[in-house]
């Protein structure tokens, strides 16, 4: 991705491997993408429980077997995926935000926003679970 713009491209490819991983039984809690501002980019974020049973490597091995088989094959580049615990910070900060406001997040754009003291530039949810 070598734009600072997330077009409907990445959101749709983001979905389709989320439907891939959901397909090979790889369980997906949340997701989303999310701005960097440093180095300025987008990552797609996605927790599973695998993370906290297995590690991080296991995680990744895991979400990239199954990257690797999606066809047609995924417009989005494997390097912006990244995998953290359900327990991540942010994501149970979402979490608390759509328990507290009775919301639910998914599908939804949040912008310039304090999120569990973390500031979210922009990010695009698929889901917060």
């Amino acid at each position: 991705m070598a734009t600072a713009t997330l077009v409907s491209q990445e959101i749709e490819e983001g979905q389709r491997l989320i439907d891939a991983l959901k397909a090979a039984d790889l369980s997906v809690d949340s997701a989303l993408w999310i701005y960097a501002l440093e180095p300025e980019t987008w990552r797609l974020m996605l927790t599973s429980p695998l993370y906290d049973r297995k590690g991080p490597l296991k995680t990744y091995e895991a979400i990239l077997s199954v990257f690797r088989q999606v066809q047609p094959e995924l417009k989005i580049d494997w390097t912006a995926i990244v995998a953290v615990s359900p327990k991540h910070e942010l994501i149970q900060g979402l979490r608390q935000l759509q328990q507290q406001w009775d919301l639910n997040l998914s599908g939804k754009r949040l912008t310039n926003n304090m999120v569990n003291r973390m500031w979210i530039e922009d990010a695009y949810i698929y889901q917060i679970k």
